[in-house]
């Protein structure tokens, strides 16, 4: 196979191993996945893969990045643009559960539970990469609200947890349930719901 020479035919390369690598990571799991078998499911070279990523190590750490940024990206910006909490949670309940159905997300949660102890440099590499960004988006949007005197909150970060937390555990239901699941989980109603909760609760006291 000829060597990419343009710039849109190198990501697209790229694109080719980051996504092979996904389905071997999740068939197989990190340890079991080999990078030969990615090369050869991407249809390319180990060679190859290897002018692209020095390791599988790298190779996961930017497929993290490669499938996270796009949504952290849009959180962020409805955490903090948003001029109320309701809208911002509106919005976010919106969003989600078209990033569950619709992004390989929970597939990339899958692997990451199932490799949690072996693993821990990259565990903690997506905690830096996404989580911590999501609930830093969150606290700080929570911490707003309590400025404009929409809530009371003692601990925005705490909070920020509970407000990712039906969205966390949806993802791994997708990932791991879906594919026996008799009926698809109605994630807009649960979030919906979920965010009527959480303002209900937060709501300041007469």
């Amino acid at each position: 196979m000829k060597r990419a020479r343009t710039a849109q035919a190198k990501e697209e390369r790229r694109q080719l191993l980051l996504q092979a690598a996904l389905d071997e990571f999740y068939e197989k799991g990190f340890a079991a996945a080999r990078t030969d078998d990615i090369a050869e499911r991407a249809g390319l070279s180990k060679g190859t893969l290897y002018l692209y990523f020095k390791s599988k190590d790298e190779l996961f750490t930017a497929l993290i990045k490669n499938l996270t940024s796009p949504k952290l990206d849009q959180i962020e910006m409805m955490a903090t643009q948003m001029p109320s909490l309701e809208m911002a949670l509106s919005a976010f309940a919106e969003f989600a559960p078209k990033m569950i159905r619709e992004s390989q997300m929970p597939r990339l949660m899958k692997v990451l539970i199932g490799e949690s102890q072996a693993f821990p440099d990259i565990i903690a590499a997506y905690r830096e990469q996404t989580l911590n960004r999501v609930l830093g988006a969150f606290a700080t949007m929570l911490e707003s609200a309590r400025e404009r005197g929409e809530i009371e909150i003692e601990n925005p970060e705490l909070t920020a947890r509970l407000v990712i937390a039906p969205v966390v555990l949806s993802g791994v239901w997708q990932a791991v349930f879906s594919a026996t699941d008799p009926e698809p989980v109605d994630l807009e109603t649960l979030f919906k719901t979920h965010i009527r909760f959480l303002l209900k609760a937060l709501k300041p006291g007469d």
